[in-house]
């Protein structure tokens, strides 16, 4: 064999191989880019409700498809901050039970922003307000946000890990708060462009006044010459505790995303944007049992339960319980007329277990043209409690009218500062 070749030989086979060449695992959102998002989820588990003392666990499934468009608008921490989004489909069915519920996003709510915030997500449409059950269609689907904060954000070889981002982490949970991240990301191939990764670990927090504590096991795809994560199966085990207007709950969840470029941006999201959240983005309506009223009230107050003639919401403040509302019916007058303010007073001064100790406030409210909402509040206690309880007597324009009764513990009363009057204000009867 000649030298030479002999030479040629010893380095093929006896030289180490070459080092793979790190992967640049980084993506850097920028305003003014543009994706179409799919988003398909999976949920089992069951809720664990509390009747008597006694727990019951109730079935519970969902699916869920969640397509748009989303424009970046402002980044902070390296993720997106804000984001115009255009709704082709959002449709969630669930099964609690025996009982089978499916939502859908209006054709004339498609158009959403959603911004992070150290709270969480807040999404509002600017075409006007939306309620809960539409609230909850473009807020409570896994937070694109989160992506460039899933990876490095530098060059990595396969085998390397590396932490996630307590931003990121928080948005991927939808999380109002977090309490603990231990989310590491690993890369695990690399192979005609395209980089494989994975994330897993938990993540603590709370959510509407719940503690919640997930387990996450997710693996992603990503584009090396683009700078993009194009895909991401993210597998949850979700355990939550009960809150003030949620129960338990433990459940898996599956949500198969996957992200496109090109293709121009819709013309809806080219429009300009205002930075700031304008001041009545933050409203929900809530229609009242058969339609006969709807309720336009701040998104701290939530829905716990409804009757065909009774409506429960619950006020929280970070994440606290403070007070219950409960809107009733109440006598009919004629058109343009209401019950007299002494006769209501007396009514509502009567009502069993209520023994009123000192009156703090008794008048009528600034209302809508053609509305008449008359407020008495006194210090007392309802079964031996000590709470603070508003009444207050909303009247339309054709003498339709309901009573809001509101309930706040003596130690949380303080935190009501007048959101009672805001949610009996926002009541408006059916044409």
């Amino acid at each position: 064999m000649p030298a030479r070749r002999a030479a040629v030989l010893a380095v093929l086979f006896l030289a180490p191989p070459a080092a793979a060449q790190p992967v640049n695992l980084s993506e850097a959102p920028r305003p003014g880019d543009a994706s179409r998002f799919t988003l398909d989820l999976k949920l089992t588990g069951q809720l664990v409700l509390t009747e008597n003392g006694a727990k019951q666990a109730v079935p519970l499934s969902a699916t869920a498809r969640h397509r748009f468009a989303d424009k970046t608008l402002a980044v902070a921490d390296g993720l997106p901050a804000r984001s115009v989004r255009l709704y082709d489909e959002a449709v969630v069915s669930t099964t609690v039970g025996g009982d089978k519920s499916d939502r859908a996003l209006p054709a004339d709510r498609r158009l959403v922003v959603a911004r992070r915030t150290p709270a969480g997500v807040f999404a509002y449409c600017p075409a006007g307000p939306v309620s809960r059950d539409e609230l909850d269609l473009v807020a409570e689907h896994f937070d694109p946000h989160s992506l460039p904060g899933l990876l490095p954000g530098k060059a990595v070889n396969v085998g390397d890990a590396w932490g996630v981002s307590d931003a990121a982490a928080q948005a991927a949970g939808l999380l109002d708060t977090l309490t603990r991240n231990t989310l590491q990301g690993k890369l695990l191939s690399v192979e005609n462009g395209t980089a494989a990764f994975a994330v897993s670990g938990t993540i603590e927090g709370v959510e509407s006044g719940a503690t919640v504590s997930l387990a996450v096991d997710a693996t992603g795809s990503f584009d090396v010459s683009a700078g993009r994560v194009t895909a991401l199966t993210w597998k949850q085990t979700d355990d939550r505790a009960a809150g003030p207007v949620t129960p338990a709950a433990k459940v898996e969840a599956t949500v198969a995303l996957r992200r496109e470029f090109g293709g121009g941006v819709p013309a809806e999201l080219s429009a300009e944007v205002p930075a700031e959240v304008p001041a009545d983005a933050g409203g929900l309506r809530q229609p009242g049992p058969g339609g006969r009223y709807e309720v336009l009230h701040p998104r701290d107050w939530h829905v716990t339960g409804a009757t065909d003639t009774h409506l429960v919401l619950r006020l929280l403040d970070g994440g606290e319980f403070v007070a219950q509302a409960t809107v009733t019916p109440w006598a009919k007058a004629e058109a343009g007329r209401h019950t007299a303010a002494d006769d209501f007073k007396k009514a509502a001064s009567a009502s069993p277990g209520w023994v009123p100790d000192r009156v703090v406030a008794d008048g009528e409210l600034p209302a809508a043209e053609g509305y008449w909402v008359y407020r008495f509040a006194a210090e007392g206690k309802a079964q031996d409690v000590a709470v603070l309880r508003a009444v207050v007597l909303v009247a339309g324009p054709r003498g339709d009218q309901v009573v809001v009764t509101v309930v706040a513990p003596a130690g949380r009363a303080r935190l009501l500062n007048g959101r009672d009057a805001a949610l009996a204000t926002g009541i408006r009867f059916g044409r």
